[in-house]
Formats: C-alpha cells, sequence, structure tokens
C-alpha cells in the first residue's frame, strides 16, 4: 500500500510536532527538577551556617527534655530570628509554586520537628511580631505552634511514683 504524497506530508509534519513538543516537555521537567535540587543545596547550605551560629546548648535543649533550657540571651534570639527567616523564605517559595510538593514534605517536616522544641516555641513569643507583614506565614507558624501546644498538653498523673498528685 503506498500512501499519496498529499496524505504523506501532513502525517510527517504532525509527527514532528509531536516529537518536538514531547522533547519540549521532557526537557521543562528535566529543568525543575534540576531547579529543586539547587534551591535544595541553597537552602541546606544556609541551614547548616544557621546551625554553626546557634549555641550548641540552646540547639540541644530545644527538643530535649534533659537537656536545661538556656537563660535568653540576644544570641539565642538572633539565631532564632535567622531561622525563622529562612523557613519564611522556603515557605514563600512554596505560596509561590517554585518547589515541588516532594521537596517541600521534605523542608515541612524538619520545620515541624524545629518549631516543635522549646526554645523555638519561647522565642516565637516576641519574634512574631518581625513576620507580621506577612499573615499567610503567621498564621502557618501559629497553627503548628498551636498543634505543639495542644499535644504536649499531656494529662496530670494520679500516680504517686510517677511525680503526679
Amino acid at each position: 500500500m503506498k500512501l499519496p504524497l498529499d496524505v504523506l506530508v501532513p502525517i510527517s509534519q504532525v509527527g514532528t510536532l509531536v516529537l518536538g513538543s514531547l522533547g519540549v516537555w521532557v526537557a521543562l521537567i528535566n529543568q525543575r527538577r534540576q531547579l529543586n535540587a539547587q534551591m535544595f543545596i541553597e537552602i541546606s547550605g544556609r541551614f547548616k551556617e544557621l546551625l554553626r551560629l546557634f549555641p550548641t546548648e540552646a540547639w540541644l535543649a530545644n527538643r530535649n527534655p534533659g537537656q536545661p533550657v538556656p537563660a535568653r540571651s540576644q544570641e539565642i534570639t538572633d539565631c532564632t530570628l535567622y531561622c525563622l527567616q529562612l523557613v519564611a523564605d522556603v515557605y514563600n517559595l512554596r505560596q509561590g509554586r517554585y518547589i515541588s510538593d516532594k521537596l517541600w514534605s521534605v523542608w515541612e517536616r524538619e520545620i515541624e520537628h524545629i518549631l516543635e522544641g522549646r526554645i523555638f516555641q519561647r522565642e516565637w513569643e516576641s519574634l512574631a511580631i518581625e513576620f507580621a507583614h506577612n499573615e499567610d506565614f503567621l498564621r502557618y507558624i501559629n497553627a503548628l505552634m498551636r498543634a505543639k501546644r495542644m499535644t504536649s498538653a499531656a494529662p496530670v498523673s494520679c500516680n504517686p511514683l510517677a511525680g503526679g498528685l
């Protein structure tokens, strides 16, 4: 069976367009993945720098109830502010849909883990005003903080051996 030239030319043109479109689509997907990888590397680097600045005793006491909570200091407040600013940057990138769902879920677990800590709970009370210009971010952080406070409000034990009433 031989196709006439007037049928073969349009079919080949459509085939070329389909293959070209598929190539552009694959390139866009790869570019998005590469951008997400670059963001992950950049944000992770910023976080590592913040960890170096954060007083070790405060960072360790944040999540470990066995560690004493250090007294308030300008250094702890500043470092907490820097961490919260990084969280705000990541949050705003997410709101702008620059961060994929998979990458966001990884970061959000870490954000929740950090914000559940005693130091961040304490410092947020005085630092929240710094983010008053971003109501969405305030609602997001307050929801995370409120969820932590609700889950950490354990009932008082009546067992004298457990140190209750």
